[in-house]
């Protein structure tokens, strides 16, 4: 949230996906937490550390601006 979901981003990347044939569908995958525990297990700085999930408001709108463009999205 908040790094690649602004309505305008999502919209241009829904409209260079839409007119390819080869692409059956677009995967909204919803930021989340669940592998922060490997980068400190590797002694590696975690730079999404304070970034909260998706909201389930926000997968529906990026869902929907997929579909809008003409997308199978799910």
């Amino acid at each position: 949230p908040g790094l690649t979901d602004d309505p305008d981003n999502v919209a241009g990347v829904a409209k260079f996906v839409a007119p390819m044939k080869n692409v059956e569908w677009v995967e909204v995958l919803p930021f989340h937490q669940m592998g922060a525990f490997k980068w400190k297990d590797l002694g590696l700085d975690y730079q999404l550390a304070g970034t909260p999930p998706a909201s389930p408001e926000l997968v529906s709108r990026v869902l929907g601006q997929f579909r809008d463009a003409g997308c199978n999205a799910r």
